[in-house]
């Protein structure tokens, strides 16, 4: 009868290590990827010639100017960071899931063929009386040997990206910017030289 093959065989050359350090590795290079997206959406678009990007606007607005309704044009420049949604997407979750059967069995079917046979036929005179023998005998045998073995595995790796909303500096820095924002008359901003 043949041997069952051994469950820590089984597992004893596999380079779990790599299995599973590897996808998290591969998670720890995409963050660091995500990171150095962020940053150059906030260098590209966020600034033009190391200023901060502004986009102008104008707006018309009804005012009452000693008791007459007048409509005033005014100017207001937007930094276009704080327009725009900055990606900040962060690795949030890595699974890793290993699973491995392992079936062995060795199954023995004995069947092997043999045969033999004997033939013999023996004749005895004793005085008058006389004696015949025959015989006939034979071996049968047989032996087949069987053998099954399955082994099969599945590695599944999973790994959740989300955004994550804006970091604490990028937002004080957004608000120093929306405190610069304030609209002012056309008329004032042309003779300040600014459109």
């Amino acid at each position: 009868m043949g041997e069952l093959v051994s469950m820590a065989e089984q597992f004893g050359g596999l380079p779990m290590d790599q299995l599973i350090g590897s996808p998290l590795k591969a998670a720890c290079d995409a963050q660091v990827t995500l990171a150095a997206a962020t940053s150059d959406f906030i260098t590209n678009v966020g600034f033009e010639n190391d200023k901060v990007r502004m986009v102008d606007f104008g707006f018309t607005k009804p005012e009452n100017i000693g008791g007459k309704i007048t409509n005033t044009d005014y100017k207001v420049s937007i930094p276009f960071i704080s327009i725009v949604s900055v990606p900040t997407l962060q690795v949030t979750e890595v699974d890793v899931n290993f699973m491995m059967e392992v079936k062995s069995s060795f199954s023995e079917n004995t069947s092997e063929k043999k045969d033999a046979s004997v033939d013999t036929a023996v004749e005895a005179k004793f005085g008058p009386v006389s004696v015949s023998v025959k015989a006939h005998g034979s071996i049968s045998s047989s032996k087949e040997t069987q053998r099954q073995s399955d082994n099969s595995a599945k590695y599944d790796v999973s790994v959740k990206a989300r955004q994550s909303g804006t970091p604490e500096g990028l937002s004080r820095v957004l608000d120093i910017l929306q405190q610069c924002i304030v609209p002012i008359k056309a008329d004032d901003a042309t003779a300040q030289g600014t459109v």
